[in-house]
């Protein structure tokens, strides 16, 4: 059954969402609302192009009302809009937001998130105003639109033209400057609009929609020409069937309260498993103690999938681990490295991580020596001082990474961090072939050209 519903004014548009849908790994069908009711009961995501752009206001709000009716119940809707807010932008908005709340019981919250940007296209909002490129939509081109000319930016005031719905408007500085949870739980008004500059400023406000839906219960219309309605799906949970991969696999050193905090967000979020270490233990050279944690870490890898994570951690507080003898401390990062690489080994093909996380810089350099890690390929940064790319060499040759000092970010990075780790193991999955003829393995490559001579270890990236 259909988890997404999405309904656009306009083909173009719908199939542009649902293709970021079907990269997420969702099975997604563009249909009328004649064929929607069907697509439903064989599709992830059911995207239905209404072509009503320029219809008259209340015909495509009879149209989106029509196109909630057929569909629900799914998990979330999502009322396409154009990128530069051309159409019945208030009226479809008002229909959706209306369709929703008539089908969920009170008391229970219904919002629409409104966050018209589009930044990969050049389309952002600032001081609720949407910018074509740097420059307002009335001073664009759209001014001259023959079908929608555009005689205002001011995103509020567009809505009004069409709809008299209150809107809280949660400004850029909020959102530059970490979680909105509260904001985005404040008020009761049934818009909430967001500005947005990059997709990071989209994901960011996706995820604390996503905190707000399970800390209150709001069901949340995504209202959106495509980006933010994909985060909030994926912040929330919905996805399509399993990929073929391993689970991510996690591997965390430190015991600041930072990433204690951080821990407890990620098992708030979703599915996890924990293999809890006993520092003092581990670094004492209890045998027994280490084959009990290295066959619970086996078991856990052999039972999970992906999407789920499995993360290695130090049971401690910070101070025991500061107690630790000096030497016990700097053995820890290897220690766990080795119990890391032993697992990765051992593993069968599904057990095989996907994707790998760590934190820390010593625990880091340990854990990709240990796996023989030739180079770490950096792709970026999800916050700073948070890097995401590729390993290259090893057992995990090819396999998306992201690494984090222990002390950087807020209580919500580290699950940023695995949302972009999931990310970047789903594009793999649908750019790397399963197998090629004399590799085997999720993570098999062609074949390459011998490895030129060894420059030194591997550094890893900075950390703090």
């Amino acid at each position: 059954m259909a988890q997404i519903l999405v309904v656009a004014d306009d083909l173009t548009g719908a199939n542009a969402t649902g293709a970021r849908f079907a990269r997420a790994g969702l099975r997604v069908a563009t249909v009328t609302s004649e064929q929607a009711s069907r697509a439903a009961r064989d599709y992830d995501a059911v995207v239905i192009n209404l072509d009503s752009r320029h219809l008259p206001a209340e015909q495509a709000a009879a149209e989106v009302t029509a196109a909630v009716e057929a569909v629900w119940p799914v998990e979330l809707v999502i009322k396409r809009t154009d990128t530069t807010l051309r159409g019945n932008v208030g009226a479809e908005l008002e229909a959706a937001w209306r369709a929703v709340r008539a089908r969920v019981p009170e008391p229970t919250p219904v919002r629409a998130l409104f966050a018209p940007a589009f930044p990969a296209s050049g389309r952002v909002t600032v001081d609720g105003v949407q910018l074509l490129d740097g420059v307002p939509l009335e001073r664009s081109e759209l001014a001259l639109d023959p079908l929608n000319p555009m005689s205002t930016s001011v995103v509020a005031d567009i809505l009004g033209e069409q709809t008299d719905l209150a809107v809280r408007h949660i400004p850029l500085r909020r959102v530059a400057q970490g979680p909105l949870t509260a904001e985005l739980a404040a008020g009761d008004e049934p818009v909430v609009l967001c500005d947005a500059l990059t997709e990071q400023h989209l994901a960011d406000i996706a995820q604390a929609a996503a905190r707000v839906n399970r800390d209150h219960g709001t069901v949340w219309l995504a209202v959106d020409p495509g980006p933010a309605g994909a985060l909030l799906g994926e912040a929330l949970g919905l996805s399509g069937p399993a990929a073929a991969a391993g689970p991510l696999l996690g591997v965390v050193g430190s015991a600041t309260e930072l990433t204690r905090r951080q821990l407890d967000a990620v098992a708030r979020a979703g599915p996890v498993r924990f293999v809890d270490v006993d520092a003092a233990r581990l670094a004492g050279g209890e045998v027994d103690y280490r084959a009990r944690i290295a066959r619970e870490l086996d078991d856990h890898l052999a039972a999970a999938a992906f999407p789920e994570p499995v993360v290695l951690r130090t049971a401690q507080s910070a101070r025991d681990v500061v107690e630790l003898p000096a030497a016990a401390k700097l053995a820890l990062p290897g220690l766990l490295a080795d119990l890391v690489a032993d697992a990765v080994r051992s593993a069968d093909e599904s057990g095989v991580p996907s994707g790998l996380y760590t934190s820390g810089g010593e625990v880091t350099s340990a854990v990709l020596d240990a796996l023989d890690v030739r180079a770490f390929e950096v792709d970026g940064e999800v916050v700073p001082l948070a890097v995401h790319g590729r390993l290259s060499g090893g057992v995990l040759d090819g396999a998306p990474v992201v690494t984090k000092g222990g002390l950087v970010g807020d209580d919500a990075t580290l699950a940023e961090c695995l949302a972009k780790l999931r990310r970047a193991v789903r594009a793999r999955l649908r750019t790397v072939p399963a197998a090629v003829p004399g590799h085997h393995g999720p993570h098999a490559r062609p074949p390459q050209p011998p490895d030129p001579p060894s420059a030194g270890p591997l550094q890893a990236p900075p950390r703090v």
